[in-house]
């Protein structure tokens, strides 16, 4: 493809907790939404179950370049020896190497709750969904991948919770919103020099944290990827054993499945209107979303 190969990548073990047998290592090109490689990595060929990952991003790796194709974009969870891995090996090739917006949201948001049990930090959990939302804002709305513009908008999240929209930073010197009045408003501003405020500037602004932010992906995430792993479970159940070629050739099924049905139409009405469906998701604790229906195979 023109420029390379975007692809998501993430590994998925064969049973639950850390006592795996396998783990297979999947890659998908995002602008397709098409499975372009699985990996079968047996524990006993890697020091341990955690190694997997990284073996089998070695191999797919390895089966790129035997097939001569140029990976222009990498985009992974935060795992720190793939990350370590692809610095050292991928990055003076060309490749960029982004992490996917969830992961990071995901252990913010534990930080943000253990804060927020605090008596006087309890405002903070107000400001959770609308911290974790800055978030996923800092990486879409910097397209280009900037990571410098990247730090600045997220920094600017100190500020704004005080209802200070004016930053010192060349790169976001204010925020990008209009004056929020009325209605727009249903959280009270932290007061400045409080201890929520001076708690939430402290986990915001940790070095670790500021570091995966530079490296947020800002056009491409992982969800086709979780989608293909939930899929896997139909043809590999997680309580069932197989042998290395029972598990792998149901792997490759999987992926068949999912590349003849990624791409189908949303179904649409007699008067021609596209279908959505209403669901809850567990993870998102009682809120919906709206989905739309797919045309039948």
């Amino acid at each position: 493809m023109d420029g390379g190969l975007v692809v998501t990548g993430d590994c998925r073990s064969d049973s639950p907790g850390h006592c795996a047998k396998y783990g297979s290592y999947s890659l998908i090109e995002e602008r397709v939404n098409k499975v372009v490689d699985v990996q079968l990595v047996q524990c006993s060929e890697v020091p341990n179950s955690s190694w997997c990952e990284l073996e089998g991003l070695k191999r797919s790796i390895d089966l790129l370049r035997i097939q001569d194709l140029h990976l222009s974009t990498l985009i992974t969870d935060r795992h720190r020896q793939v990350a370590k891995w692809v610095r050292e090996e991928l990055c003076s090739e060309g490749t960029k190497h982004y992490f996917d917006v969830w992961y990071v949201g995901k252990s913010l948001g534990k930080a943000i709750d253990t804060a927020s049990k605090d008596k006087e930090c309890d405002q903070l959990q107000l400001w959770r969904p609308a911290i974790v939302n800055h978030l996923y804002w800092t990486a879409a709305s910097t397209p280009d991948g900037n990571p410098a513009v990247m730090e600045a908008k997220w920094r600017s999240l100190a500020n704004h919770i005080q209802d200070i929209h004016d930053h010192d930073t060349p790169a976001f010197s204010s925020c990008a919103h209009p004056p929020l009045e009325g209605d727009q408003r249903d959280k009270e501003w932290l007061e400045p020099g409080s201890m929520g405020a001076v708690k939430l500037e402290s986990i915001i602004t940790k070095s670790s944290l500021l570091k995966d932010v530079r490296q947020l992906s800002p056009q491409h995430q992982t969800f086709s990827l979780e989608a293909f792993h939930s899929l896997i479970l139909h043809f590999v159940p997680k309580h069932t054993g197989f042998s290395y070629l029972g598990m792998y050739s149901r792997l490759l099924l999987a992926a068949l499945h999912y590349n003849f049905n990624a791409n189908r139409e949303t179904a649409r009405k007699s008067d021609g209107a596209e279908k959505y469906c209403v669901r809850y998701p567990r993870f998102r604790k009682g809120a919906y979303v709206v989905r739309p229906i797919t045309q039948k195979a």
